[in-house]
């Protein structure tokens, strides 16, 4: 019976659901520390049982794929912070612009080119250049590149995890710390994760954070294929 169980896709759908929950938890048990986001906890949570049972990732991905429909209306709901800020943003478009191009740029460049000193392999250091963008977008890209689509989600979570954890404080270092700048900076170098952060320090971070990320995802999908 349970390895009928294992073979259900609405069971792996209930497991990621339940092991992002408990990330939440602990995620709040320790302080909102940013060592242990809710997404690492549960991808950490969701791989240990698929090494345990020994289920293929085909088999998983059945049932992560009605998760995956989810992934457009969370991003749509990012509109609700963008749209309170839209006119202060209309003012700034000129810097914005420089700031996600600029900062974008440093992030990819400086990522293939250690990636091609220090591993020199192509597909590695192709999957390396979509490293801050978002999931979905990080995967496409990879293929187009002709990198490593699953090696380009690692890359991504561990971008957004380290990003979320070290932008804030480096920040606060060098007294750069304003909402607009902050939330630039989250978006930009940590996408997803680091716009999870931006929600929690305040709206309008949040806002500028959904908007680097969505415009720096679009600008890596129109450039990176011509570039790398």
């Amino acid at each position: 019976m349970f390895s009928q169980l294992l073979q259900m896709p609405l069971f792996w759908a209930t497991l990621t659901i339940a092991a992002f929950i408990i990330g939440q938890h602990l995620y709040r048990l320790l302080g909102n520390s940013a060592f242990l986001p809710p997404i690492l906890t549960g991808i950490i949570l969701v791989s240990a049982v698929l090494e345990a049972t020994g289920v293929p990732f085909e088999t998983y991905m059945e049932g992560g794929q009605y998760l995956h429909l989810m992934l457009g209306p969370v991003v749509v709901m990012l509109a609700v912070p963008l749209y309170q800020f839209i006119h202060a943003m209309k003012k700034e478009w000129l810097r914005i612009s420089l700031a996600i191009t600029l900062g974008s740029g440093t992030t990819v460049g400086l990522a293939v080119f250690l990636a091609d000193i220090w591993i020199g392999d192509l597909a590695v250091t192709a999957t390396m250049a979509t490293k801050s963008v978002t999931t979905p977008v990080a995967v496409t890209l990879s293929e187009q590149l002709g990198g490593i689509s699953a090696l380009a989600s690692a890359f991504v979570i561990i971008t957004g995890v380290f990003g979320a954890l070290i932008i804030p404080p480096l920040l606060k270092t060098t007294r750069m710390d304003s909402p607009a700048a902050m939330g630039l900076s989250l978006g930009v170098c940590a996408h997803a994760v680091g716009t999870s952060r931006a929600i929690e320090l305040g709206t309008q971070q949040a806002a500028y954070s959904a908007m680097a990320m969505t415009l720096t995802a679009t600008l890596h999908a129109l450039a990176l294929p011509w570039l790398v």
